[in-house]
């Protein structure tokens, strides 16, 4: 069994449908390390005109490890919560808002209302990305 499996929100897609803008990334074995994958796509995101937003980036993910991996800091608002409702208003708001144009958020525990997260995440021209364990 592999130790990260990605998931879009819906398992059929009809061709009428909103196109998805929320990816959910599940980790099924929490030691493994995303950072090699991570650290390069954030640093090519932080280049982007709007806000990227990190919501609970495991604590490796560091000013100095983006640094270290070329992304420009100064684009990149870093928001920790204390509980899964926190993480999905954030979430949601960053998403909705039109200054940020991808959010990515750490999770553990139940998924967040996906359906949700993508209706804010067009309305605010954005992209998501979900990584849970």
């Amino acid at each position: 069994m592999s130790a990260i499996h990605a998931t879009a929100p819906h398992s059929h897609i009809d061709c009428k449908s909103v196109e998805s803008r929320v990816t959910e990334i599940l980790l099924h074995n929490s030691s493994v390390c995303l950072q090699p994958l991570l650290l390069p796509m954030i640093a090519g995101l932080s280049r982007e005109d709007r806000w990227l937003v990190l919501i609970n980036p495991p604590h490796d993910i560091t000013r100095t490890a983006l640094e270290l991996a070329g992304a420009c800091t100064r684009h990149i608002l870093v928001l920790n919560t204390s509980s899964l409702d926190q993480t999905e208003l954030f979430c949601a708001r960053a998403l909705a808002a039109g200054t940020c144009h991808t959010v990515i958020a750490w999770c553990s525990g139940t998924a967040p209302a996906l359906d949700q997260l993508n209706q804010a995440a067009s309305r605010g021209n954005a992209l998501g990305i979900l990584v849970r364990t």
